[in-house]
């Protein structure tokens, strides 16, 4: 969510394969595969900071180990955009609360979250503050 909102500039550092330094065990590791860059997701994930939201997290740390590009997913996207749709036209997810895919709710719940605390963010940054 962060970095469909947020939009930042593309760079073409670190291309497979490459070494670099993990942002949580501050070592050194390789990284020769996609599969290696999950890892230290993962190593994110588990070290989350409850004071940001873990887009926000993602949003910061993702771009010191790899390319975004490797873990941003057109799927992902997809989804987001899907969850404007919904909203933006009143577009029901199901025929019922019980017919509707509970994945998908998971999805838009945390779409909603992260929407909600990257515009915040970026009007705190901004000097614009939503009271």
């Amino acid at each position: 969510m962060w970095f469909w909102f947020l939009q930042p500039d593309s760079h073409e550092n670190l291309i497979l394969p490459y070494s670099c330094l993990n942002p949580i065990t501050r070592e050194t590791r390789d990284y020769n595969t996609i599969d290696d860059i999950w890892k230290t997701v993962k190593d994110v994930v588990d070290a989350h900071d409850p004071k940001r939201t873990l887009g926000q997290e993602l949003y910061y740390l993702v771009p010191l180990f790899a390319n975004p590009k490797y873990v941003l997913d057109e799927h992902l996207f997809a989804i987001i955009n899907e969850y404007h749709y919904v909203k933006d036209y009143n577009i029901p997810l199901g025929k019922t609360l019980n017919k509707t895919d509970a994945i998908k709710l998971d999805y838009f719940t945390i779409i909603k979250n992260e929407l909600a605390s990257v515009i915040r963010h970026k009007q705190e940054k901004d000097g614009r503050s939503k009271s």
